[in-house]
């Protein structure tokens, strides 16, 4: 997709720059002119560069204020729309496993919905809600919540705008109305989606028992709340002092577990990280030592 848009930016540009110079050669000998609205619709659709090009080599419609004003504006505003889009088109695929995993089987019932994936084991009481890490495939969570709704609670895996959890900060509140028959309601993620999952908690405090970090750190209070830390002892992306002068937001009885040997990316399944630190545990052993401490964190809560 990237390459397809950066095909269609150099021809338009192209087509663009030759507008201005053929608008340019036809005032000269007082033909028939291109509307300049034209010229203004190329710059808008992507050609923003070659009409600014244009009007200076061509030294056309560079004292009108529309030209000089809606030309340069439109060259921003695409360049920051590519920017973001190069951003949030790279991201991190699930892999082989995850793949795996995000099907039923005879103990937990995958259900795909329209803000996810809905993992029923037996457990009918309780639904952790989960939001993806920045840039990382939805699916990639599959593993770990689908072992954990195998041990009785159910887990909803969000799925985020531009896999971005701070796009969709709200969409517990979706899952919630959708799934109102659990009696009670937790937050979960990673990284980024940690973060964000801590943020709803703060801002619901009655209605979320409590809350589940995966590498991440709460950047509101929390208490009042119940809350779960979870991180490898190889991780190399979290920022360990943020994370250490997080604590004070954190509720005063609140679990931390550091899983020896385990990294950031290994609480999913989307291969290696930039920046992250090397496993010296499988990632199959860090999901079970993750749903070991869940279990018990749940169990407490209880």
């Amino acid at each position: 997709m990237t390459t397809v848009l950066m095909i269609y930016l150099v021809i338009i540009n192209i087509i663009t720059f030759f507008l201005y110079g053929a608008d340019k050669l036809k005032a000269v000998h007082h033909k028939w002119r291109i509307p300049e609205s034209a010229l203004i619709l190329f710059s808008w659709i992507g050609g923003g560069t070659g009409a600014l090009t244009g009007m200076r080599v061509f030294h056309h419609k560079t004292r009108k204020w529309k030209f000089r004003i809606i030309v340069p504006l439109s060259l921003i505003i695409w360049i920051l729309a590519v920017a973001y889009f190069m951003y949030t088109g790279n991201y991190y695929h699930a892999g082989e496993v995850a793949e795996h995993y995000i099907h039923s089987d005879a103990a937990v019932t995958v259900t795909e919905e329209k803000t996810g994936y809905l993992f029923d084991g037996p457990g009918t009481d309780d639904l952790i809600i989960f939001y993806p890490g920045a840039k990382v495939e939805t699916e990639a969570y599959a593993p770990i919540l689908h072992e954990v709704a195998e041990c009785g609670y159910d887990c909803f895996l969000v799925n985020m705008p531009f896999r971005l959890a701070f796009f969709g900060l709200n969409k517990a509140e979706d899952v919630m109305a959708r799934h109102p028959d659990y009696v009670q309601f937790y937050m979960a993620g990673h990284s980024l989606g940690g973060a964000m999952a801590g943020n709803f908690t703060a801002e619901h405090l009655n209605e979320i028992r409590g809350v589940i970090f995966m590498a991440a750190y709460p950047t509101k209070t929390l208490e009042g709340s119940r809350a779960l830390s979870l991180y490898g002892s190889q991780d190399g992306v979290l920022n360990m002092k943020h994370y250490q002068d997080s604590l004070s937001l954190m509720p005063d009885d609140f679990t931390g577990v550091i899983i020896e040997g385990g990294n950031h990316a290994q609480f999913g399944d989307y291969g290696e990280q930039k920046g992250d630190g090397e496993a010296t545990i499988s990632a199959e052993e860090q999901w079970g030592e993750s749903v070991t401490a869940i279990m018990n964190f749940m169990e407490k809560s209880e």
